[in-house]
């Protein structure tokens, strides 16, 4: 676990020493946040808020990578198997950053919560995780880029897995997008996510995925300390969509998917949250939660912003400890 908080530390540096100059240039261009006009009523004092901060993530964790597998080239103590897997990584969460930087930029740019239309987002991301999924096609390993394995139990889905890992990739990204709205929310719980799937993969293993969570949780944790409430900053689609990919590319690259379904527990309750109102509307005209997704709910019941935060954070921790109980158990 050495060079995972190696990585870790770097990317925290990174982000941190960004930070300010990056939140400067922000307010300068007037990249403020625009608010949904649904949204809970105490949510209009965020108006205007710097968004886009997903780019201090996306660079403290691509510098992270980038950096530890030097440090590891120069000291002799890596050897990649496939020497394109931590470029291609960063490539396909570098695209997802962009499709939600064109996101925020077309809201910023309207001055209201309408930017790229839901089909065209979904599109893309369909596009740039199908793309990540022909490259493990091109360069798959018999008997194990397509099998899903939980302790002695194993299951080659052959030619299925990779329409399955699109699904899983582009599923993600959205549901870390959907857990984007309180001050450090999804933040915290894709640090919490990172940190549980490197305590996990370096159980077994310790390639370079490894650096790659730990990269992703510092620069998570730098970011903290400008996006926890009152927020000073939003990561905005840049950050949430990237942040969303990576853990899906992390728990792929690793083979632990199964084990991350645990693991991502809360963003999964997030998305069924949205889902199940969807339906529910539409087929009835009721309503299952005062507002999705669910953090939305605890608010209108009266819950302060800061404690539905920590709520849910409790909630990644306990999915995380299950998921690493699981992993220790199937060894």
């Amino acid at each position: 676990m050495l060079w995972f908080w190696m990585a870790f530390i770097i990317a925290l540096v990174v982000v941190l020493a960004m930070g300010e100059p990056t939140l400067r240039v922000l307010v300068s261009i007037k990249a403020g946040q625009a608010i949904r006009e649904d949204a809970p009523e105490r949510h209009r004092t965020k108006a205007g808020t710097p968004t886009m901060g997903g780019v201090l993530i996306v660079t403290g964790m691509v510098m992270g990578v980038l950096l530890t597998l030097g440090a590891q080239a120069a000291l002799s103590q890596q050897t990649l198997t496939r020497a394109w897997d931590p470029a291609v990584f960063c490539t396909t969460v570098l695209a997802f950053a962009g499709i939600g930087l064109l996101d925020d930029y077309l809201i910023i740019r309207r001055g209201k919560n309408l930017g790229l239309k839901a089909r065209q987002k979904l599109l893309m991301q369909c596009v740039v995780a199908a793309a990540f999924a022909a490259y493990l096609f091109v360069n798959a390993e018999v008997g194990v880029t397509t099998v899903l394995q939980a302790g002695e139990w194993r299951v080659d889905l052959g030619g299925w897995y990779y329409p399955l890992a699109v699904l899983f990739i582009v599923a993600l990204s959205n549901a870390v997008n959907l857990a984007d709205g309180l001050d450090g929310l999804a933040a915290g719980l894709s640090l919490i996510a990172a940190c549980a799937l490197g305590s996990i993969f370096g159980l077994r293993d310790t390639s370079w995925v490894l650096q790659g969570a730990g990269a992703l949780g510092g620069a998570c944790a730098g970011f903290l300390n400008f996006n926890r409430y009152p927020a000073r900053v939003f990561m905005g689609d840049t950050g949430s969509l990237a942040l969303g990919a990576a853990l899906a590319l992390i728990a792929i690259l690793a083979k632990v998917e199964l084990i991350a379904l645990v693991v991502l527990l809360v963003f999964w309750i997030e998305m069924l949250s949205v889902i199940l109102q969807v339906i529910s509307f539409q087929t009835t005209g009721r309503r299952i939660f005062r507002m999705s997704p669910l953090h939305h709910h605890f608010e209108l019941l009266g819950m302060h912003e800061v404690r539905v935060v920590m709520m849910f954070w409790i909630a990644g921790i306990v999915s995380g400890a299950a998921g690493y109980v699981l992993a220790r158990i199937s060894i």
